[in-house]
């Protein structure tokens, strides 16, 4: 396929939180597939937080660390347009991991460490929620309430940025098992979705009463937290966790970009008499890819409608950098983050 495509590149390492600028859109030839390889042309983007791992100078966590000048990588829905490989035809609609640009020749082998892109079935569910509800967040949240946190009918849960993909999900599933589950996101707009979404009660993190609003919230405590930020938001929560309550520690956007030394002053006393008094359980765990039965049961909590996945969706590969970047500096987003490059077909 002759031509040319976009692609987003890394122009600068992050300083705190991503901005626009650090990425770059560029025009380039439009890759061939060699022997054994396919080549995709993108559908979706996901825009994951997990990304802003790579985009330090000098690697802190992550598996990847990015060049400068490098494409952007994550994970995408595309479609099969040109195939060198037995087990794949053009038109095979799939899930794997390429990422910022609008076409991909891959080896099937190795082009994502999680195994070889995963064909999808348009007609099971929207192709787009392989990156979401029935994908890696979809897992994870699925992981971390039932088997990291072992959420119990009748216990309280607390769930930060819930308002995001993988907390929005955690929390319905919470309620499916039976919890009473309290959301904490930021502002009026994404606190009154988390009501519509099922959550007994939301409180927003950017007020200033805050603590107020969670001691409302919580008036006989918490048993769980699942816990993606970290910061102020998780030292509130902590203070008002049951003893013998667990943590499941998802995420921490608060300190991402941080080394070992972050900004402020060392709460890690209160922390650890905390972690003592309270006889606290706290266990981490990351993005999850965990086999079929998450994928079975969210499907079929969907199917029943028991889940709502919200959606948020820009278009065009060149939204993309403001958009990822808009993750960490504030938005009104309630939902999976998806970049639309194009339509199937």
């Amino acid at each position: 396929m002759a031509g040319t495509m976009k692609q987003v590149v890394l122009a600068a390492y992050a300083q705190g939180n991503p901005k626009s600028s650090d990425f770059r859109l560029e025009e380039v030839p439009v890759p061939q597939a060699g022997e054994g390889q396919i080549l995709l042309r993108t559908l979706w983007l996901a825009l994951d937080p997990l990304i802003r791992f790579s985009l330090d100078e000098k690697l802190i966590s992550g598996a990847r660390h990015m060049q400068i000048g490098e494409p952007m990588f994550g994970p995408t829905v595309s479609e099969v347009v040109a195939s060198n490989h037995p087990d794949y035809a053009v038109g095979d609609i799939v899930e794997t991991r390429t990422g910022w640009y609008e076409y991909a020749a891959v080896d099937p082998e190795t082009v994502d460490y999680r195994g070889p892109p995963r064909k999808l079935d348009p007609e099971l569910a929207p192709v787009q929620t392989a990156l979401g509800a029935l994908g890696m967040p979809g897992q994870t949240a699925y992981a971390g309430i039932v088997d990291t946190a072992r959420v119990q009918a009748g216990e309280t849960v607390v769930i930060s940025a819930a308002a995001g993909t993988v907390g929005s999900l955690a929390g319905q599933i919470a309620k499916i098992l039976g919890a009473r589950v309290v959301g904490i996101a930021g502002g009026p707009e994404k606190c009154a979705a988390l009501l519509d979404l099922g959550f007994d009660a939301s409180v927003d993190y950017k007020a200033d009463d805050f603590e107020a609003q969670l001691d409302a919230a919580l008036p006989e405590g918490a048993d769980v937290y699942f816990d993606n930020v970290g910061g102020d938001v998780t030292l509130a929560v902590m203070e008002r966790l049951n003893r013998g309550a667990r943590m499941a520690v998802c995420g921490f956007t608060a300190y991402y970009g941080d080394g070992m030394e972050g900004p402020g002053p060392n709460k890690l006393p209160g922390f650890f008499r905390l972690i003592n008094s309270r006889q606290l359980e706290i266990k981490g765990f990351a993005g999850i890819m965990a086999g079929p039965e998450p994928i079975e049961a969210i499907a079929g909590w969907m199917k029943a409608g028991r889940i709502t996945f919200p959606e948020v969706v820009v278009e065009g590969l060149e939204a993309a950098p403001e958009a990822f970047s808009s993750v960490f500096s504030g938005n009104s987003f309630v939902g999976k983050l998806l970049v639309k490059v194009a339509e199937a077909g």
